[in-house]
């Protein structure tokens, strides 16, 4: 029942870091991935795209567009099934595009449950 903890500095650009924390190594569909931008991250008009994947056994998506103000949180298993989970998050309507921003993603049994940014929840979208 050992933590598993990973930590990437700067995965790609825009990313400050990016780290994986799941309390349980015998329960990988549990736990918090979160995703620290840099500043100025959101100003730009492309989507950032935080991922990790463990092949076979786990992989997480995170889209974030500002420009359609979404949040996009993908979970499964990193063995070409498609993901068990999807959700879509509505991004707050005012960003300060120039400030970092953090990212929690947290799942439980393989589900998305909630994604944080800054410390508040965001809401699911709704069609």
């Amino acid at each position: 029942m050992a933590e598993i903890k990973s930590r990437g500095q700067n995965p790609i650009s825009g990313i400050e870091y990016s780290e994986i924390i799941i309390p349980d190594e015998q329960n990988l569909g549990t736990g918090t991935f979160i995703t620290v931008l840099q500043p100025d991250a959101m100003a730009k008009t492309n989507p950032i795209i935080s991922s990790i994947v463990n092949n076979p056994v786990f992989k997480m998506f995170i889209n974030i567009n500002i420009v359609t103000k979404e949040a996009t949180v993908l979970l499964g298993r990193a063995d070409d099934s498609p993901a068990s989970s999807r959700e879509i998050f509505r991004l707050p309507k005012k960003i300060n595009t120039k400030e970092t921003h953090r990212f929690n993603a947290i799942f439980k049994d393989w589900k998305v449950k909630e994604l944080k940014m800054d410390g508040k929840p965001l809401k699911i979208h709704s069609f």
